[in-house]
């Protein structure tokens, strides 16, 4: 039986002086005196900061800023998503009114992004470095080769996320010291250095990792593969991105779930290549997270409604399906991703608040015009379709605060990136074959032919909200056109706009990088170049 991972919170972590490393867990004696030559010095204290890596890329999600919704600031801006306002998309207009220039969008938002996936970067050089004297000074410890992999994931994985979010970044190999702590970058790296670098890592971590691991929760050979595909793709290699993808259905132990189990418990199945893992009451188990608040609609304040499981929880609506992503799951009868992934009914079910002309079980009737005036709340805040998947249905329907395990890559997406890897290969055979893998599992009828339209819509109707929608239409050169094809400005301002602007008037190109936090850029220097568009 798998042994789920639990990570220590990196409160405690943030600068790698850790103070506990728990037996049940990771199964080592509970220290008290980790000092930075432990950690970096020996097997056991790589392990221990390895630990604490794993913490961090939980942070995000966590309620430290804004409930854990640095995730989801991508989802607002997706062609498949609705904010609070209403005016999908707008570039930093996610909720709560974030602006370009103010604090809650380039230096709380945007400048979270940087500094976060940096800090992992600067943990994981300190622990590579550490391991790789170990191993040079004649070490052949299994475990620590393993974990030196890890980090070499985790570091990896930070700069191929900056370097698709922000685009100038620059490569740091060598850890922050205090001699070094006010050393600034002279220039940015090139998208080549970057790639190489990025490449290294992963194919390191391939040869040292298993497809198997003892503790559910940690970096494995598929979900790095599925990263090393991924990057191929970005590189326009789509021979190479085929190939991996092949390995991995071919040789991996992985197979598609049924649709009602892919969101299940704790996730840990064989369609799961890697997932964030939160457990309640737990040391190391990490606080809490609000993504299913966030991508629920805000059902309870109609008359009529309150809380409950079958409506999906306590949910506030920040992000939602928009219309365009309503249409696409509603065009196979049949599809079984609508009523598991998702929630399109809310149920009438407060006798004490019932509108006379309703009765309980009634569904709330779909984008109703309700508001009054400037309630912007009341449209697809109130009543938009929203996301089943980070919902745990074993709390209490009133409580925001979740546990639940948070999937971040999945056999169905490799499948997806496999289709369209084969495709752009000229093998639309191959290519068909797994787009249909796909949709059979969905409980659809299969394409007779492949395109990377169709490809695009399953990506869709079986990703949303899963953080991939912004990385992949950018990469393909689709983000901008798609925005502005599906965002339904139109219908969306017909019935509330928070600030009345249509965001096809305002969103521009250049708005396909974020811009370089200015604290960053004051820090960094005048010679750091910011993108393009923003000076």
């Amino acid at each position: 039986m798998m042994k789920k991972i639990k990570v220590l919170s990196l409160g405690i972590f943030i600068t790698i002086f850790c103070s506990c490393y728990q037996e049940d867990f990771l199964k080592d004696e509970l220290l008290s005196n980790n000092s930075v030559d432990f950690l970096y010095s020996s097997s056991d204290g790589i392990a221990n900061a390895v630990v604490g890596l794993y913490s961090l890329n939980r942070e995000p999600y966590q309620r430290d800023w804004f409930n854990g919704a640095i995730p989801l600031i991508l989802q607002a801006k997706s062609d498949i998503s609705a904010g609070v306002d209403g005016e999908i998309s707008l570039f930093s207009n996610c909720f709560w009114g974030c602006g370009l220039g103010g604090d809650y969008g380039t230096e709380a938002a945007y400048g979270y992004f940087w500094g976060h996936n940096y800090k992992i970067i600067d943990v994981a050089n300190s622990i590579i470095r550490g391991g790789d004297a170990l191993i040079e000074g004649g070490s052949n410890d299994v475990k620590l080769i393993k974990n030196v992999a890890e980090a070499r994931v985790f570091r990896a994985h930070s700069y191929f996320t900056l370097y698709r979010l922000f685009k100038n970044i620059y490569i740091k190999n060598e850890p922050t010291t205090p001699e070094t702590a006010f050393d600034r970058p002279s220039e940015i790296s090139s998208k080549e250095e970057i790639f190489d670098f990025i490449k290294e890592d992963l194919n390191f971590a391939s040869e040292n990792l298993s497809y198997t691991t003892s503790e559910f929760g940690r970096w494995n050979k598929g979900a790095v593969d599925h990263i090393r595909a991924k990057v191929e793709m970005w590189l326009g290699n789509y021979s190479e991105a085929a190939a991996i993808v092949d390995k991995i259905i071919e040789n991996g132990p992985y197979s598609l779930v049924n649709v009602e189990q892919v969101f299940e418990g704790e996730l840990n199945h064989s369609e799961t290549l890697f997932a964030i893992n939160f457990e309640r009451n737990t040391i190391g188990g990490g606080a809490w997270h609000q993504m299913n608040w966030q991508t629920v609609a805000h059902y309870s304040a109609v008359p009529g409604l309150k809380q409950s499981i079958e409506n999906g929880g306590d949910g506030f609506g920040f992000i939602t399906l928009n219309p365009y992503a309503v249409n696409l799951l509603n065009a196979n009868t049949g599809d079984k991703r609508k009523d598991n992934y998702y929630i399109f009914e809310y149920l009438y079910n407060d006798p004490k608040t019932l509108p006379s002309n309703k009765d309980i079980g009634d569904p709330l009737d779909l984008y109703q015009n309700i508001a009054k005036d400037d309630d912007f709340f009341m449209y697809f805040k109130r009543q938009s379709p929203g996301v089943l998947k980070f919902f745990d249905p074993t709390v209490d329907p009133t409580d925001r605060m979740h546990f639940k395990n948070i999937m971040i890559y999945r056999l169905a997406e490799t499948l997806l990136i496999g289709a369209e890897a084969h495709f752009e290969s000229g093998n639309s055979g191959k290519a068909l074959d797994y787009l249909n893998m796909v949709r059979q599992r969905a409980g659809i009828s299969p394409e007779s032919s492949a395109s990377i339209e169709k490809i695009f819509e399953e990506r869709a109707r079986e990703l949303a909200f899963e953080g991939q929608r912004w990385y992949s239409l950018k990469r393909k050169g689709l983000l901008f056109d798609y925005l502005m094809d599906h965002m339904n400005a139109p219908l969306l301002n017909t019935y509330y706009s928070r600030n009345h602007v249509n965001p096809m008037e305002v969103y521009g190109r250049h708005m396909i990088n974020l811009p370089i936090p200015q604290g960053v850029l004051d820090l960094l220097g005048a010679g750091y170049p910011q993108n393009e568009g923003y000076n």
